[in-house]
């Protein structure tokens, strides 16, 4: 079945109009709210393992944390059976261990709890811990830079680390907005929509590169069309197909997953969207830019 071509790039003023409407909401909601909320990753806290003579269900032992006023408190299920839980919680951890045992067991007088473990995380290491996520995203968009121009061109290169700065950007703006704190499932969501925005892009370019060969001239918004077009269906089933199964992870993965696949689904829709109405309007403006310097 032959999709019907499809003028992308007439409507592209307007969606990076919309784009821009939404960062300028992101720095807003930012002061606003008073930056991100972290998680213990990278804000300092406990992680504690229990074990419970009966089974519980996850929920029933979120709810109490949370009636307790524990700060972020993220329950994980670690064995087969509803007995042994991983808990990471926020705040002070002064006399953490009489504390927890005191709140969890006047809720749970019949199911007695043996903590096993307590690990604490100072607010020192969650702070390197935060420094060293920022670097991790800034070196990457480097490379990719460094590694798109030697192996294409320099707008292409450009078009491409714009895009993705753009993707992380829209993505950090639905995490403040839905209030979901920054943790290790956020970065890994974050690096892994850098690999999947940039795979949409390179893919476009790609075929753009291949016309450019053919037709013996310089890219241009016809040349751009076609190309979307051209790489269209590839682009909508890979899409489709990898929502669906971040789909399934967010309403089946449980509360552990549950912030890695939001995150996930917002990148996809944006990244998806950013190679067709970002990457390639940006490539577009820069390329003759390029091509005047080297004709100086």
């Amino acid at each position: 079945m032959k999709i019907k071509h499809i003028d992308f790039l007439r409507y592209r003023h307007f969606f990076i109009a919309f784009s821009i409407m939404v960062l300028v909401v992101g720095v807003f909601l930012y002061f606003v709210k008073g930056g991100f909320r972290y998680n213990v990753d990278f804000a300092g806290g406990a992680e504690i393992r229990v074990a419970f003579d009966k089974d519980l269900d996850i929920s029933i032992l979120r709810e109490i944390l949370k009636k307790k006023g524990w700060q972020e408190p993220s329950i994980q299920n670690i064995s087969s059976s509803k007995k042994d839980f991983l808990i990471r919680v926020g705040g002070s951890t002064e006399n953490l261990e009489n504390r927890f045992r005191t709140d969890v067991e006047s809720f749970l007088p019949d199911n007695k709890m043996t903590i096993k473990n307590i690990d604490v995380v100072g607010a020192e290491v969650g702070k390197e811990a935060q420094y060293n996520a920022f670097m991790a995203i800034v070196l990457s968009l480097l490379i990719l830079l460094l590694y798109i121009a030697i192996r294409a061109k320099f707008s292409y290169a450009v078009g491409a680390v714009v895009a993705l700065i753009h993707d992380l950007s829209i993505v950090l703006v639905f995490v403040l907005l839905l209030d979901e704190p920054m943790s290790l499932n956020i970065l890994a969501a974050l690096l892994t929509i850098l690999g999947y925005s940039l795979n949409d892009t390179i893919v476009i370019f790609a075929r753009i590169r291949e016309n450019v060969k053919k037709l013996g001239r310089e890219p241009d918004i016809e040349m751009v069309n076609e190309s979307i077009n051209q790489t269209l269906k590839r682009t909508l089933l890979t899409s489709f197909f990898t929502l669906v199964s971040v789909l399934a992870f967010y309403f089946f993965g449980g509360e552990t997953l549950r912030g890695f696949s939001l995150v996930m689904i917002i990148g996809i829709i944006f990244g998806t969207y950013s190679s067709i109405y970002i990457a390639s309007p940006v490539m577009l403006l820069i390329s003759p830019l390029m091509n005047k310097n080297k004709a100086r």
